[in-house]
């Protein structure tokens, strides 16, 4: 072989070399940044607080009416025990609205000052909901004017310092004309509930 031809074989396999470590170091750059971006957004996990103001129930609507008053108790256990801001209670105070009966909200003169005022005497008053439980059976539904009804039972358990207090809560709930339950009203059972 003459050097000639020797000489540009040795330069065309050291400019292919170069070329493909360029395209792999650009490949990396690229590949690492993607990663990193991936794993900070992974890495964030939702607060209580979080899960309630991204709640949107126009497209997750509790599917049940047990579900919907689970979703009272994790609000209230919230609102209760966790540190928010007020635009943050503002929203999930909103979202509470949203689970309840239409004509419920017409009785209620402010129902956000309601709730606020409820949750900061409960908080200033040192009482924080620490669990609740909402009954495992299915509900029996009736109809009554033409809508479906039902009751579900709910024991909360609200902690006053080192006391804690079971309340049973009899929920009624009514099921709008997209068939969505909705909480028209709630009792205390007073037989069933005690002190711990």
């Amino acid at each position: 072989m003459e050097s000639g031809t020797k000489s540009a074989i040795i330069k065309s396999v050291v400019l292919i070399g170069l070329a493909t470590m360029v395209i792999l170091g650009v490949f990396l750059l690229f590949t690492r940044n993607n990663d990193k971006k991936v794993t900070t957004e992974e890495n964030y996990t939702l607060t209580a607080v979080d899960e309630i103001t991204t709640t949107n129930l126009e497209k997750n609507y509790p599917a049940d009416a047990r579900m919907v008053v689970d979703f009272y108790g994790k609000v209230m256990k919230t609102l209760y025990k966790e540190t928010y801001s007020d635009e943050q209670q503002d929203k999930m105070i909103e979202v509470l609205g949203g689970i309840m009966d239409d004509e419920l909200m017409t009785y209620q003169n402010d129902f956000k000052k309601g709730v606020k005022e409820e949750v900061a005497s409960r908080k200033e008053g040192d009482y924080s909901i620490s669990s609740y439980v909402v009954q495992s059976k299915e509900p029996k539904v009736s109809k009554i004017d033409g809508k479906k009804m039902c009751m579900v039972d709910c024991l909360f358990t609200l902690r006053h310092g080192t006391t804690s207090t079971a309340t049973y809560y009899e929920f009624v709930l009514r099921q709008d004309s997209e068939g969505r339950w909705k909480i028209l009203g709630w009792t205390i059972n007073e037989e069933k509930s005690s002190w711990n």
